[in-house]
C-alpha cells in the first residue's frame, strides 16, 4: 500500500508548487504528481531551430523584498534563486496610424496625471474626432483609482467585473471609453475590442496597466527562461523542505465518495495506483481539470457550462518567426491595434531573443506573435488569411522583417474559450464545502491575486492557508 499524505497535489506549476511550499513549512507532509516529465508546468519552453522559445512572460504585480505578490514572494518565502531582469518598456502599434505617429512606448508615468496625458495623447494618434477639450481633465480621477487601489480590492472586487461596468459609471466620455479599452484588449489578451469591453475581467487588466504605467510591478527577464529562472528554483527549495515531486504521473480520476476524495488513480506507463491524503489539491491549468472528474460535481458542471457558451469562443493562432541578426528587433512586449478599423487587437508578442540573446542560436533572433480574435472572425478568415495577415502586420512593426526571415513555425490555431481566465466569468472557488477535502489553485481559481503567472502563484498561498486553516 503507497504511504498516505497530508496532502497530495496534482500539478508542479507554479500554482502547485507554491501551495506545496506553504503546506511544508508549517509541517505538512505534501506529495505533488506532474503529468509531464519535467517541472514547471506552463512556464516549459521549446526548442525550435536551436532556440529556446518561452510563450510566457512573468509578470509580478509587487516584487520589492517585504513587498511582493504571487511568484516573487513565493520565491522570497522559500529562499529559491531566482534572479531577474527587467523587461524592456511594452509598445504599442496603430495600424491606421499616420506616419511616425504609430509606434508609442508605454512609459512609467510617475503621476496619475502623467499617465493621463499618456492615455490622450494615445487617443490623439488613434482617434483625434473623438478627444475633446475635457478628455485628459476627466482621465485624470480616473487614473488616480487605478494607481491608489489596493491589489486585493482591484483583483477581487473587481475581478469579475467586465469593462463595460467599471468605465461606464466613471465616465461619458466616449474617446475614454475607448482608449480605456483600448488598453484593456493590450492587458487583458483578449484581442476583440467589444469582447473586451463586454466581457473582459477589469480587474485582470488594471493590474497589468498599472504595472506598465505607474511601475508598480514588474514585466520580467527570468535568467535563461522562466522554467529554468524561475519555476525550477522554486521546486528546489520546496523539495528541500521536505515536498516529494514526481514526474510523469498521469491523473486519471479524482475518486469521490459520499462528498470527500477517497482517493487519486493515476498510472505510470502501465502501472496504476491510488494515491491516498487527507486533502487534495488540483492545481493544473482549467483546461485540464474538467477530465478529472467523472461525474464532474455540480459545482463544476455550472463552472464549465458558462465556459463553454458560444459567445466566449475565441480563435488564436500562434507562429514563431525566425531571422537573421541583421536587423535590430524591439525585445519588449508588443501588440497593435486597427484603431482605423473595428479597434480590435491585431497582434501580439515579443522578440524576446533581443533581451535573451542566451536563448537564441547564434546568428539568429526570433519573435513569438499571437493573434486572438473571436471565433466568427477566425472562421470567416481561414487559416491562410490569418497567416499572411499575421505577416504583414509583422512587417509593417518591424521594417525588413520579410528580407530577414529565415525560418517560421506552422500555423498553430485552436477554437476554445482559451482566455476564460482573462474575463469576468465566474471562476472556481478554491474550496467548495460539497466536497470538504478537495481543493483548487491556479490559473482558473478566484480569488487570485494580480495575473497569469504571479497570479497562480499567489492562489497557491491562498489555498494553503485555507487547509492549515480549516
Amino acid at each position: 500500500m503507497s504511504k498516505k499524505y497530508d496532502v497530495v497535489i496534482v500539478g508542479a506549476g507554479l500554482s502547485g508548487l507554491a501551495t506545496a511550499g506553504y503546506l511544508a513549512k508549517a509541517g505538512k507532509s505534501v506529495k505533488i504528481v506532474e503529468k509531464l516529465p519535467v517541472i514547471g508546468g506552463s512556464t516549459v519552453p521549446n526548442k525550435i531551430m536551436d532556440c529556446t522559445v518561452s510563450m510566457i512572460y512573468p509578470i509580478t504585480a509587487k516584487h520589492s523584498y517585504g513587498n511582493a505578490n504571487g511568484w516573487a514572494k513565493v520565491a522570497q518565502d522559500f529562499g529559491a534563486d531566482v534572479r531577474m531582469m527587467n523587461s524592456g518598456a511594452p509598445r504599442v502599434f496603430l495600424k491606421g496610424g499616420e506616419e511616425g505617429r504609430n509606434d508609442f512606448k508605454i512609459p512609467q508615468c510617475l503621476s496619475p496625471e502623467g499617465a493621463a496625458k499618456w492615455m490622450k495623447d494615445l487617443l490623439q494618434a488613434a482617434k483625434p474626432e473623438l478627444v475633446t477639450e475635457t478628455t485628459q481633465e476627466e482621465l485624470v480621477p480616473i487614473m488616480r483609482e487605478i494607481y491608489e487601489t489596493p491589489l486585493e480590492k482591484m483583483t477581487i472586487d473587481w475581478g469579475e467585473m467586465s469593462i463595460k461596468d467599471w468605465i461606464e459609471p466613471r465616465t461619458e466620455d466616449e474617446g475614454i471609453r475607448y482608449v480605456f479599452n483600448v488598453m484593456m484588449t493590450a492587458s487583458i489578451f483578449t484581442g476583440d475590442y467589444d469582447y473586451t469591453y463586454n466581457y473582459g475581467s477589469v480587474g485582470k487588466g488594471l493590474v497589468l496597466l498599472r504595472m506598465w504605467l505607474g511601475g508598480d510591478g514588474l514585466m520580467s527577464v527570468p535568467y535563461p527562461n522562466p522554467q529554468e529562472g524561475i519555476a525550477i528554483p522554486i521546486a528546489e527549495a520546496v523539495q528541500n523542505m521536505g515536498v516529494e515531486i514526481e514526474l510523469g504521473v498521469d491523473v486519471k480520476q479524482v475518486l469521490i465518495e459520499d462528498g470527500k476524495v477517497t482517493g487519486l488513480q493515476v498510472a505510470r506507463g502501465e502501472q496504476e495506483e491510488v494515491l491516498t491524503a487527507d486533502d487534495y489539491v488540483i492545481a493544473t491549468r482549467w483546461g485540464a481539470w474538467p477530465a478529472l472528474f467523472n461525474p464532474m460535481p455540480d459545482f463544476m458542471a455550472k463552472i464549465v457550462g458558462e465556459i463553454m457558451k458560444p459567445e466566449h469562443m475565441i480563435g488564436s493562432a500562434f507562429k514563431t518567426y525566425f531571422l537573421d541578426d541583421k536587423i535590430p528587433l524591439d525585445g519588449a512586449f508588443f501588440m497593435e491595434f486597427d484603431n482605423k478599423g473595428d479597434g480590435s487587437h491585431v497582434l501580439g508578442g515579443t522578440a524576446q531573443s533581443t533581451e535573451q540573446p542566451w536563448n537564441a542560436a547564434e546568428g539568429k533572433q526570433f519573435i513569438w506573435a499571437y493573434r486572438i480574435m473571436t471565433a466568427e472572425k477566425y472562421n470567416q478568415l481561414g487559416q491562410e488569411e490569418i497567416e499572411k495577415q499575421m505577416h504583414e502586420d509583422m512587417d509593417r512593426m518591424f521594417p525588413g522583417f520579410s528580407e530577414h526571415l529565415i525560418f517560421e513555425t506552422p500555423f498553430g490555431g485552436r477554437l476554445a474559450p482559451s482566455h476564460y481566465f482573462y474575463n469576468c466569468q465566474p471562476k472556481l472557488r478554491h474550496h467548495y464545502d460539497a466536497v470538504g477535502n478537495l481543493y483548487f489553485a491556479g490559473d482558473c481559481t478566484a480569488p487570485m491575486y494580480s495575473m497569469l503567472t504571479d497570479g497562480a502563484a499567489s492562489t497557491g498561498e491562498i489555498t494553503a492557508d485555507m487547509i492549515l486553516n480549516k
